[in-house]
């Protein structure tokens, strides 16, 4: 095996598993040095998402920039064999999450064919002295996302991410951390899809009588945004819907979408209304009137159901966590350029019905 089976339990609970030293320095030189020069060579697309270049004069070289995924493939660019066998290591992590996660679609269908080798998405990505992303996750259900939700074949399920930079990396000096919010209460069940592919949407918190958090899946149905409800997975993967049917949109859209869901939706069952949160809550002007300050749930004692892990980018090391349940920020970089491998490994979307 390539990876410890910690690693997956850890990824199978929501939490990011970090495996320091995966990559031997002899492999992390000339991805760096392949990434450096199609840096130098102007190959890297830019795009505002690290906000550095919301103050003031935008500076490409200090904000997020990628090298995507047509460069990547393309064989004329850089040195394409050095791509090509990390390719096809990260296709061997993919074909083990699948078979040690019990998500037989990770390694089958367009997911594996329709894009970069060894990842669905596959990229370089560099971050400029002062660049930083803001808290997020990776992947919404597809009815949170518009009327384009179910246009694109494949979503992403599985973030990775292998750090090129020095070893000696040292965060308060550096800055560049991966922050990631986790849950401090154990979770029960399968996280973030069900092996039919509806998407986790929230959590119901734990109790005193019931001291597991329980994910919340969002069943799609027709796909159009219309007759959606949400439910819970019992023991035997049959399902107890907590919601009455009801549109997403634009209930789900609407800022205190999630006070929305707890007294229009969830009727009949102050119990669980009161239990129910978003995986990430709602950010908005009339969140923070409302005094929900922390994006994962409202008010003050969400807090007190997260903790923080925060990463080193130290060369070699890999990271793996759900793109689904897991809100996490990149903080800022002070003194160095901050390298990775990064990509996600995507799943075949749902089929329309």
């Amino acid at each position: 095996m390539l990876l410890s089976p910690s690693v997956y339990e850890t990824v199978e609970s929501g939490k990011i598993a970090v495996v320091p030293d995966f990559l031997p320095q002899s492999e992390i030189v000339p991805l760096r040095s392949d990434a450096q020069n199609l840096w130098d060579d102007k190959r890297f697309s830019t795009d505002a998402l690290a906000s550095y270049g919301s103050r003031g004069k935008f500076d490409p070289a200090k904000d997020r920039a990628v090298l995507r995924l047509p460069q990547w493939k393309n064989e004329d660019l850089g040195t394409f064999e050095t791509r090509r066998k990390f390719g096809d290591l990260m296709a061997g992590i993919r074909n083990e999450l699948a078979y040690k996660l019990d998500r037989p679609n990770l390694d089958k269908g367009a997911a594996t064919s329709l894009y970069g080798r060894g990842s669905t998405e596959i990229s370089y990505t560099r971050f400029g002295p002062g660049a930083f992303l803001k808290r997020h996750v990776d992947e919404h259900h597809e009815e949170l996302k518009g009327t384009d939700g179910w246009a694109k074949p494949t979503r992403r399920s599985i973030r990775w991410l292998i750090y090129l930079n020095e070893r000696d990396w040292d965060g308060n000096v550096h800055g560049g951390q991966l922050r990631c919010f986790e849950r401090n209460k154990c979770a029960r069940g399968r996280l973030g899809a069900t092996a039919g592919g509806d998407l986790q949407v929230g959590w119901l918190r734990a109790t005193a009588l019931d001291p597991y958090e329980r994910p919340v899946f969002l069943d799609g149905k027709k796909h159009n945004h219309g007759n959606c409800a949400m439910y819970l997975l019992d023991e035997g993967s049959g399902r107890t819907y907590i919601t009455k049917d009801f549109e997403t949109n634009p209930i789900m859209y609407m800022a205190g979408g999630e006070e929305l869901v707890k007294k229009l939706l969830i009727t009949g069952r102050p119990d669980i209304a009161r239990r129910f949160y978003l995986i990430e809550h709602t950010k908005s002007a009339i969140d923070l009137l409302a005094g929900n300050k922390n994006y994962a749930g409202s008010g003050e004692d969400a807090q007190l159901d997260e903790e923080l892990e925060d990463v080193n980018p130290c060369g070699g090391t890999l990271v793996l966590f759900n793109s689904v349940t897991l809100p996490h920020e990149v903080l800022a970089t002070k003194t160095r350029e901050r390298w990775a491998c990064s990509g996600w490994f995507h799943e075949d979307q749902q089929p329309l019905s």
